[in-house]
């Protein structure tokens, strides 16, 4: 392995390919920050420009802007509260209300050493375990995707701050708007409206950009406020050794969850992220304070959103599998450069899987020199005032709208998401719970219902199957414990009145 790995990078070193990685890195960082410009969107921009290249050179390019695309949301998820990238979600919850106590630089810090962290360890697994995880991966059939979505709706409980009857309602809508389009399994349509423009669903991604900026815009100009209110000059600032102390162990664990899921075709970097940051509450000793601004919630969902590449890829290697959207488009630039994916690839050529490996550390480190050198571009667009930030945002977010489709449909789905986010957030709907359940709907309800056609109706296959039953048992887990959280004291003090009754009697 060791001389393989040393003839990679002698292959991901050499000049030609050393700036194509960094021009990867480069344009997926951009693609990243930019609402609307996904790592998908990105490749499938980029592939047309690597038919010239060789195949080690198109793949090296194309994989440095999938892992810094995952990095790249984080920044506006920052700098202004949008996510520039479904993963990145998860990372506004704390790194917005940072950015909001002027700390935008720690939390950028955070950031790009928590995505290089991640992305590097997933790098590693990616190495050291293609065999066992791609296994893994592949057991799973409808029950476990069954469960696992389940377990994904399930951290609604731990993203509501105020009424869990409102993040109810969030996810009841975002299911609901799931379901419009043509049945998953019976092709009848549903909640079309009787027009053709509907039939194929709505789209995430513009969804998304109607939720997060456009909602955000008309929020901006309904309050008359700047983006974010930041004191002083703003760079770059990496953690100090206590501070990296502190959040090693969150990193460590949200970077292993990032490569599992990863490795999960269908999962993705979105539901990494999202149950990272999750569990990086659970196990906090002042989860309090989650969604109030603290670096650990901003370091666990970027470390799990780059450490889910490193997963993402070994389905695809060995299986020739694409998990996501990302890796899919992988896929067709592989297959287009004559490369078939699958268990022989590595037999075949393995000069390309090494380079691979190469190729990813070496844009990840370009990754967190591009991060941190850029750090004060990249809010500086916060200095920008709000009667011209907020037409760009608007203007920014709608071209990427239209650009997923090439259709107006999807600018039109924009627009009323947005006025409707806006609502939601004028009357106190969280929005993010809508969302979650518009990405994971697909994946309950087609595995829900293919999971009882294989068992004949009997639901008893979901508690039987141990992978299963363990998802669903951490499912209500994650649920009831903000519930008893809220409602413990006012139990303690409804005991503490009755034993101070019983004394007085």
């Amino acid at each position: 392995m060791i001389e393989h790995l040393v003839t990679g990078f002698q292959l991901a070193l050499t000049l030609d390919n050393l700036l194509l990685i960094l021009a990867g890195t480069v344009m997926g960082v951009f693609v990243g920050a930019m609402p609307g410009l996904s790592s998908t969107i990105g490749l499938a921009i980029l592939l047309p420009f690597t038919f010239p290249l060789d195949a080690v050179s198109a793949t090296l390019m194309m994989v440095s802007l999938y892992m810094a695309a995952e990095y790249g949301g984080s920044i506006t998820a920052i700098a202004v509260g949008i996510p520039g990238t479904p993963p990145a979600m998860a990372t506004v919850f704390d790194g917005y209300p940072l950015a909001q106590k002027g700390e935008a630089g720690q939390a950028l810090g955070v950031s790009i050493l928590a995505s290089t962290l991640g992305g590097m360890f997933g790098i590693i697994v990616l190495i050291l375990a293609l065999g066992p995880i791609s296994k893994l991966s592949l057991a799973f059939g409808p029950v476990q995707y069954f469960a696992l979505g389940v377990f994904g709706l399930s951290i609604v409980g731990n993203l509501v701050g105020g009424s869990l009857v409102k993040g109810f309602i969030s996810v009841m809508l975002g299911l609901l708007f799931y379901v419009v389009g043509l049945d998953v399994l019976s092709g009848f349509p549903r909640l079309t409206l009787g027009t053709s423009a509907l039939l194929e669903g709505i789209e995430l991604v513009p969804a998304m950009i109607g939720f997060f900026a456009i909602a955000e815009a008309f929020k901006l100009i309904d309050e008359g406020r700047s983006m974010r209110a930041v004191g002083g000059k703003i760079s770059g600032k990496l953690p100090t050794w206590p501070e990296f102390r502190r959040l090693g162990p969150t990193i460590l664990r949200s970077s292993a969850i990032g490569t599992g899921v990863g490795a999960v075709p269908g999962a993705g970097a979105t539901i990494a992220s999202m149950i990272a940051w999750n569990e990086a509450k659970r196990l906090s000793k002042t989860p309090e304070r989650f969604g109030t601004g603290v670096l650990e919630g901003v370091a666990a969902p970027e470390s799990a959103n780059n450490a889910s590449v490193g997963g993402a890829l070994i389905p695809l290697l060995t299986l020739g599998i694409p998990g996501s959207g990302s890796t899919a488009v992988l896929l067709g630039a592989l297959m287009v450069h004559g490369m078939n994916p699958g268990p022989l690839l590595a037999t075949e050529h393995p000069e390309l899987i090494y380079a691979i490996y190469a190729g990813l550390f070496l844009a990840a480190l370009c990754m967190l020199a591009i991060g941190l050198l850029g750090v004060s571009l990249w809010v500086r667009v916060i200095a920008v005032p709000n009667k011209i930030l907020t037409p760009v945002i608007v203007g920014i977010s709608l071209v990427g709208a239209y650009a997923l489709g090439n259709s107006m449909v999807d600018v039109g789905v924009a627009i009323v998401f947005g006025v409707l986010g806006y609502l939601m957030l004028r009357f106190g709907f969280p929005i993010v719970p809508a969302v979650l359940a518009l990405v994971l709907g697909f994946m309950v309800e087609t595995n829900y219902r293919r999971a009882l056609s294989l068992s004949s109706g009997s639901h008893l296959v979901f508690v039987m199957n141990p992978v299963s039953l363990v998802l669903l048992l951490l499912a209500v887990a994650s649920f009831a414990v903000p519930i008893v959280r809220d409602h413990l004291p006012k139990l303690r003090r409804g005991a503490a009145e009755a034993r101070a009754a019983s004394g007085d009697a």
